[in-house]
């Protein structure tokens, strides 16, 4: 009797076991393998945003949209407790619309989080003090969307000049290129014949290039002179810019006064 005690144990013990791993991935599975749309968050009906979040295969690890960048991080559910960390984003910018949350109040609402309660397919995601700060509605699962890329900047390309008020330079200008450095705050290149340096501020449309100041090598070919004053005077003048199709255009008011082609630095 007493040597069958030992098996009788190590059984009872595998049993616990295999019973209480089941309750834990019964729980995993209550939330994983859906996709959770947001719908409410802090009181606030959610009715113009993708976010959503989905735990992956295995329980560890979920994903998801902020309604602007793909999020990720470590998500642990036990019981009727659950825990997001370690949340990171994509760092793509996003323009506010009606009925959207702001990307930080989503991310910080899954950090507080310590409980949820599902009925059917709504989840609700509780903070510490019990208050009801997240909804959720279980949706058809479907790919993440591809985000756009995000728009070309003033400081991402080095811009060589291509025509002076719509007009092509009399001559090739092979040299005559603007770099913007945001970490000085510069704008700064190469008239085709001097070297350039100035200062520069700008919005998404506005911008200001001051203080422009170069050296006084005289290049008399090629009528380079008249172009490098015609350059740098319509840096000088230019209030406004667009960046379309790889080029930089630069104006004032509707008036266009240089066109720069964007290349790699």
């Amino acid at each position: 009797m007493m040597k069958n005690t030992p098996i009788k144990i190590w059984i009872l013990s595998i049993a616990v076991i295999a019973f209480t791993g089941a309750g834990v991935f019964a729980q995993r599975d209550r939330l994983g393998t859906s996709q959770w749309k947001l719908v409410q968050i802090n009181g606030r009906a959610v009715t113009n945003s993708n976010a959503y979040f989905e735990i992956e295969r295995g329980g560890a690890r979920f994903t998801g949209d902020t309604g602007c960048n793909r999020m990720f991080g470590r998500v642990e559910v036990s019981s009727n407790r659950v825990n997001f960390s370690n949340i990171g984003t994509t760092k793509r910018m996003c323009k506010m619309m009606p009925g959207n949350v702001p990307e930080p109040a989503f991310v910080n609402a899954l950090n507080n989080v310590v409980r949820y309660q599902r009925n059917g397919n709504t989840l609700e995601l509780y903070d510490r003090r019990g208050r009801d700060i997240v909804k959720f509605k279980r949706m058809v699962k479907q790919a993440p969307e591809e985000s756009e890329p995000a728009p070309a900047r003033l400081e991402d390309k080095k811009w060589f000049l291509e025509s002076i008020k719509g007009s092509r330079t009399l001559v090739p200008v092979k040299d005559a290129f603007v770099v913007f450095d945001p970490n000085k705050r510069s704008a700064g290149g190469n008239t085709g014949c001097n070297v350039f340096g100035g200062e520069y501020s700008a919005t998404d449309k506005t911008i200001k290039i001051t203080e422009i100041i170069s050296t006084f090598r005289a290049c008399i070919e090629d009528s380079r002179m008249n172009v490098e004053r015609e350059f740098l005077d319509g840096l000088r003048d230019t209030a406004r810019y667009e960046i379309r199709d790889g080029r930089l255009f630069l104006y004032r008011g509707i008036m266009l006064l240089l066109t720069l082609r964007g290349e790699a630095k």
